[in-house]
């Protein structure tokens, strides 16, 4: 759980710089463009491609620090860190005072579990200006230090400052229920989940706590649809089951509850390779492996960062090359799934399962003479092969 609140803060905390950046660099419109495409490519987690685009809008940049700041953004996203901290660094250099640099850097710290340094960074952000942002960043870092109290303080700073700030209700939330406090958690994760209803991780901690006040009947539906969207979340299937048996639907609740343990068996093995990339950040089977997992859980988007993170590691290495394109056809996305297919087999002709794979996917797509192609490259090779030999007299036949 806390390695998701962490991605989905840190990623939030990013892309709250993308206007300065496209701002800033309007001076040079050449710039400005390769650093916005360079912004696009980030989000779709093109890690390498992305950093060409900074390259490319560095030759022409009249002022280098939004680039080496966009540096910092994906060096971040990759768990580069020393490489994100020199490109800070270098952003400092050439614009001091440059807003967003700090609050990073503090995330990066936080990222390492350095929470003292974190909480350092944080305040260096505040000094260019009270901000929501690195406020609640330095209550996440004291909530970890065990410094509740000062945690509780920054929480309530950032909503004095905006009193819809959505994100610290909700770590306010998780406090008081640490606290035990769960009427005010309750109080303070109804207000997140009321402000941003589709928000699932607000809707998950209200719902649980009404399970924990013994209301879980007023739970039910919530957690049945969290449950739906992320079918991976341990604690939505126990909370779910714990509910249902309170309603008195025991056949329901023992099922969820079993699930629930299946569900944590999972979690536990994604754990245990999240901490094996922490320890071999230059592995790109590491990467490969945490992928893997995600993908089984059914969690698309975070296997595909960290499948990017490994091409990035290994870029020629088309086992992984072959498992992006997989998981993008798993998300529906048959035309990017393709292009990705083709990339491979330009680069390496000689991938037969790719070809196969390729040819199936332009068979479901309807282009019945690309999918003949691609099978009929693999008889080329392997004249004998009985998977290409099918899918051609089944083509044929239909």
């Amino acid at each position: 759980m806390k390695y998701l609140i962490l991605l989905i803060f840190s990623l939030y905390c990013c892309s709250s710089n993308e206007k300065q950046t496209e701002n800033e660099t309007r001076v040079n419109p050449k710039a400005n463009r390769y650093l916005l495409q360079g912004i696009d490519l980030l989000k779709q987690h093109n890690f390498t491609q992305a950093l060409a685009f900074a390259d490319s809008a560095d030759k022409y940049a009249t002022q280098k620090a939004d680039v080496h700041f966009f540096k910092g953004r994906v060096y971040s996203e990759l768990g580069r860190f020393a490489e994100a901290e020199q490109a800070y660094k270098n952003t400092l250099e050439d614009m001091p005072g440059y807003k967003g640099v700090w609050n990073n850097l503090g995330n990066n710290a936080y990222r390492q579990q350095n929470f003292s340094l974190a909480i350092d960074f944080y305040k260096k952000e505040l000094t260019l200006g009270r901000a929501t942002i690195p406020l609640r960043a330095l209550g996440r870092a004291f909530v970890e230090l065990g410094q509740t109290d000062s945690a509780r303080t920054y929480f309530e700073k950032a909503i004095e400052l905006d009193d819809k700030y959505t994100a610290a209700y909700f770590n306010l939330a998780q406090l008081e229920e640490d606290e035990g406090n769960l009427k005010k958690a309750l109080k303070h994760s109804s207000r997140a989940y009321g402000i941003e209803p589709e928000n699932l991780e607000y809707r998950y901690v209200y719902s649980t706590l009404l399970v924990q006040l013994n209301r879980g009947s007023e739970a039910i539906y919530n957690l049945k649809e969290i449950v739906r969207q992320w079918p991976w979340h341990h604690g939505a299937h126990y909370n779910l089951g714990r509910a249902l048996i309170e309603a008195g639907q025991q056949v329901d609740g023992k099922k969820y509850l079993e699930q629930a343990e299946q569900v944590r068996a999972a979690q536990a093995k994604i754990d245990h390779l999240e901490n094996t990339v922490r320890a071999l950040p230059d592995d790109p089977y590491s990467y490969a492996a945490l992928a893997f997992a995600l993908r089984k859980a059914g969690r698309y988007n975070d296997a595909m960062h960290s499948y990017k993170v490994a091409l990035y590691l290994d870029q020629d290495n088309f086992d992984i090359w072959n498992n992006v394109a997989n998981l993008y056809l798993l998300q529906g996305d048959t035309v990017t799934a393709l292009a990705t297919y083709n990339y491979i087999v330009t680069r390496n002709p000689a991938l037969t399962d790719v070809w196969l794979n390729m040819g199936v996917v332009y068979a479901l797509s309807n282009q019945k003479e690309k999918a003949r192609n691609a099978w009929e490259r693999i008889l080329a090779a392997e004249p004998n092969n009985a998977s290409a030999q099918k899918f051609i007299r089944k083509l044929n036949n239909n």
